[in-house]
């Protein structure tokens, strides 16, 4: 079976030059995560053997083609997508199912959200608890690093704070904002969405692996 055509008989050539400048396409970061998360999610039904050779396909593609390669015979996806080859590299086929499910958003919510109170242990409880790679636990993951983040943070305002004679104004601006981005966080992780506040790109610390 041709590598990037999953149907015998078609193949993205047959389209000519359209169909192979498909599968030439560069791909973007974003979509090599997006099936890097697949292959993860689906660990379990993977071999460790084959679950690695997939993962290093994936690290190493740089088309469309070599990223469809990782996945082939392993991913379904529809009838147009196979024909054209593009099934590895679109988020409507690798999006992790976790993301879809309800309780692993709100799982995810809360343990950003339960920073607030807990600072660590909300989010360290979550990490705990979930299964490694799904959803929940890369949110858990990055709401234990936001909370090292934010106390790091908190301790040099508090510290200028007192040399320069302010008293706990600037600490309380500071609380508030951060309360702010802990539930701005948390309502992203509630709708699904694979992404980083602020403070995580600007301060990247990765004491929980967020993959």
């Amino acid at each position: 079976m041709p590598s990037g055509s999953p149907i015998p008989g078609f193949t993205p050539e047959s389209f000519g030059a359209a169909g192979r400048d498909l599968l030439d396409a560069p791909i973007t970061e974003e979509q090599r995560q997006r099936s890097e998360r697949y292959l993860q999610d689906a660990e379990g039904r993977l071999s460790h053997e084959e679950f690695g050779r997939r993962i290093d396909k994936v690290l190493r593609a740089r088309t469309r083609r070599e990223l469809n390669a990782a996945l082939e015979g392993f991913v379904k996806a529809g009838l147009a997508s196979q024909v054209v080859g593009q099934f590895g590299a679109y988020p409507s086929v690798v999006v992790p199912r976790e993301v879809r499910r309800s309780a692993g958003r709100w799982a995810g919510a809360a343990a950003h959200w339960s920073g607030a109170f807990t600072w660590i242990v909300g989010p360290a409880a979550v990490y705990a608890l979930s299964k490694p790679h799904s959803y929940p636990h890369r949110e858990a993951a990055k709401a234990f690093n936001t909370q090292i983040a934010i106390a790091i943070v908190s301790a040099l305002v508090v510290g200028f704070s007192a040399l320069l004679g302010l008293v706990w104004i600037p600490f309380a601006v500071w609380s508030a904002l951060a309360l702010v981005l802990i539930v701005v966080s948390g309502l992203n992780a509630s709708d699904g969405k694979d992404s980083r506040n602020v403070l995580q790109r600007v301060l990247p610390i990765r004491v929980l692996d967020e993959k």
